[in-house]
């Protein structure tokens, strides 16, 4: 049996050549979730505006002496905040979608150019995009 040396080029050729793509099911999730579309990154989230409302229930607390308002308060902006992270089958969820209805509210709808004619005229006209309007 005789031993082969390869350099190291030729074996950075090999590696390159080994490697494949592989298609990962839409089903199968790569970040560990709680439950389907609650993941650790909403847990946090959540967690942020439990602490938020946390504090807002108990300055709502110092105001009226009323615990029920104060625990009301906190749990709806938990359950609030649960309800609208949660991911749905297109991975958007509640609050992802309202982020993209305002960008695309704020892009640019008015596009203004000039024209020449045919008598080397500038002729200004003004595009507007018009989908859904």
């Amino acid at each position: 049996m005789q031993k082969q040396i390869i350099s190291t080029e030729e074996v950075k050729a090999l590696k390159e050549t080994d490697k494949k793509q592989v298609k990962i099911p839409r089903q199968i999730r790569l970040k560990t979730e709680f439950f389907v579309g609650f993941g650790m990154e909403e847990l946090i989230k959540t967690l942020i505006v439990g602490a938020i409302s946390g504090v807002i229930a108990y300055i709502v607390y110092l105001i009226t002496a009323q615990t029920i308002l104060a625990t009301l308060i906190v749990i709806g902006a938990i359950v609030v905040a649960v309800v609208s992270l949660i991911k749905g089958n297109n991975n958007f969820s509640m609050v992802d979608i309202i982020k993209n209805i305002i960008k695309y509210e704020l892009m640019q709808k008015k596009y203004k150019y000039e024209r020449g004619d045919s008598n080397n005229k500038f002729v200004k006209k003004e595009k507007e995009n018009t989908i859904f309007k």
